[in-house]
C-alpha cells in the first residue's frame, strides 16, 4: 500500500456546485483524480448545491467553508484547512475561486492552478483590477478552450502559463439519462429545434427566435424549444416571440430542465447563438445525443463542430443563413442521421470523460516542471497517483479546520506580505 506521505493530495476550491456546465466539469475532474488514486478533497466556499451530495457519493469528501458576506474569516478558515492538510496541488475550479484558493494555496506551498471556463476576457473583466493579482498568484491557468488561451495571451499573459484542457462528457451517464422521461411534453408531429442555456443576454437567443421564424415560412413543421433558467432576458425574448407570431406549439420556453439529455434525445437539432463562450458543454451533449449542431463560432464551438460533417458553423449575424440551414436539416432526415452519427463518434473518440484520469496528471506534471517542483514531478513520474483499489475506495473524512496562528492573519495584511 502506498503511504499517505507518498500520495498526491489535490485540493479543489469551488464557490459553486449548482447544476451547471462549469460545475459539472469540476465534478468530473474531482472524480477522475479520486479514481486515479489521488487523495482528493473539495473545499466548498458556498452554501449547498446539486453536486455536493454527488461528489460525496463518488467518494470525494466535501469540506464546506462558507461564511456569508465575511470574506476575511472565510479566507482564514480556508488557510487553516489547507495548512493542516498540506496538499501538493490547489486547483481553483473557476477563475474567481483564485481570490481564496491562491493565497491559501501559496501559504501551504502548493502548486496553485486556476480554471478558465469562459473566453478569458470575461474572467479578466469580471474581476477588474484584482484579475492581474490573481493571475500572478497562480502558477498556471487551465483553460477549457483555445480561444480563451488566445485571448489571455493578447492581454499579456505568457502562453506557457496557460494549458488547454477541453471539456469532457460522461457518456455512460448521459446515455442512461437519455432514456428517461424529460418531464416535459413535446409535440410529436413537429421537428424540434432546441436551444439550451441560461437566458442571459449574452446567449443571444433572439437570433435563434428570428432564425426559427424565417425557417418556419418554408418548413412549418419546425418548432423550437428554449431550455434554461431565466437570467434576465426571458421577458424580452417572450415579447419578440409574440411579435413574430409564435403560438404555444411553435416556440416553448421550458425554463430550467433537470434532464437535458432526455430533451436532446427527443429533438432533431441544436442551435448555439451566443456572443461568447469558452467550450460549450451543450454542444458535446447534442453530439452525444446524435444531433446535428448549427453554431456560431463562439469560443471553440467552431473547432468542436465540423462544418459539413457534424453540423454547420454560421456567422453570428447571419440569421438568414441559420434559418436556411434549419430548413435543410428539417427536410433531410438522412443528413440529420449522418451528422448525428459523426458527432457521436467524435465525442466518443476525443471527449469521453474516462481520459481525464491520465490527462490531468500529465497537465500537472507540465506545470510542476515549469515551476521546478522536482519532488512533485518525481511523484507524478513514478505513477503514484494511481493507487490500488483499497485506496481508491476509501472515503477519508475531512477534519474540521483548527484555528492556528496562521488562520488569525487578516487577509489584507497577508496578501501585502505574500511573495509572488
Amino acid at each position: 500500500m502506498i503511504s499517505q506521505a507518498r500520495r498526491l493530495r489535490v485540493a479543489l476550491i469551488a464557490s459553486s456546485l449548482r447544476l451547471a456546465g462549469a460545475e459539472k466539469q469540476t465534478f468530473y475532474m474531482a472524480r477522475a483524480l479520486h479514481r486515479a488514486g489521488a487523495e482528493t478533497r473539495l473545499f466548498h466556499l458556498g452554501g449547498g448545491g446539486y453536486y455536493e451530495p454527488v461528489l460525496r457519493q463518488s467518494g470525494v469528501p466535501v469540506n464546506q467553508i462558507y461564511t456569508p458576506n465575511k470574506p476575511c474569516p472565510m479566507l482564514a478558515r480556508l488557510m487553516g484547512a489547507l495548512w493542516q492538510w498540506k496538499p501538493q496541488i490547489v486547483l481553483a475550479a473557476q477563475f474567481g475561486d483564485l481570490l481564496y484558493g491562491a493565497p491559501a494555496g501559496r501559504l501551504c506551498h502548493a502548486l496553485v492552478l486556476g480554471g478558465i471556463r469562459s473566453d478569458g476576457f470575461y474572467e479578466l473583466n469580471a474581476h477588474g483590477r484584482f484579475s492581474r493579482w490573481m493571475v500572478r498568484l497562480a502558477h498556471g491557468l487551465i483553460a477549457n478552450s483555445c480561444r480563451a488561451r488566445q485571448n489571455l495571451v493578447s492581454r499579456g499573459i505568457k502562453r506557457e502559463k496557460i494549458a488547454v484542457l477541453p471539456n469532457v462528457i460522461d457518456l455512460r451517464d448521459f446515455d442512461g439519462r437519455s432514456g428517461l422521461s424529460p418531464g416535459i411534453s413535446l409535440p410529436s408531429d413537429r421537428i424540434i429545434a432546441a436551444a439550451v442555456g441560461s437566458l442571459h443576454p449574452c446567449k443571444r437567443f433572439d437570433r435563434f427566435i428570428e432564425a426559427l421564424a424565417l425557417a418556419r415560412r418554408t418548413e412549418p413543421a419546425l418548432a423550437g424549444v428554449i431550455a434554461g433558467k431565466d437570467g434576465g432576458a426571458k421577458a424580452e425574448l417572450q415579447a419578440k416571440a409574440n411579435a413574430l407570431g409564435f403560438g404555444p406549439r411553435d416556440l416553448t420556453f421550458l425554463g430550467e430542465v433537470g434532464n437535458v439529455p432526455a430533451l436532446l434525445a427527443r429533438s432533431a437539432l441544436l442551435a448555439l447563438t451566443s456572443d461568447y463562450e469558452g467550450f460549450p458543454n451543450v454542444i458535446l451533449e447534442a453530439m452525444a445525443a446524435r444531433l446535428p449542431v448549427i453554431s456560431v463560432p463562439a469560443g471553440d464551438a467552431g473547432l468542436i463542430v465540423q462544418h459539413g460533417t457534424t453540423g454547420f458553423v454560421v456567422e453570428p449575424e447571419d440569421v438568414r443563413g441559420m434559418a436556411a440551414l434549419m430548413v435543410q436539416l428539417a427536410q433531410s432526415p438522412w443528413m440529420r442521421r449522418s451528422f448525428g452519427e459523426a458527432g457521436r463518434k467524435r465525442v466518443e473518440q476525443e471527449y469521453d470523460e474516462t481520459g481525464l484520469a491520465e490527462r490531468l496528471p500529465a497537465l500537472f506534471h507540465g506545470f510542476a516542471s515549469q515551476c521546478r517542483r522536482h519532488a512533485l514531478c518525481e511523484l507524478l513520474e513514478r505513477g503514484e497517483v494511481a493507487a490500488n483499489p483499497e485506496l481508491r475506495n476509501s472515503k477519508p473524512q475531512v477534519p474540521s479546520p483548527k484555528e492556528t496562528p496562521t488562520t488569525r492573519l487578516q487577509s489584507r495584511d497577508f496578501l501585502l506580505k505574500l511573495e509572488v
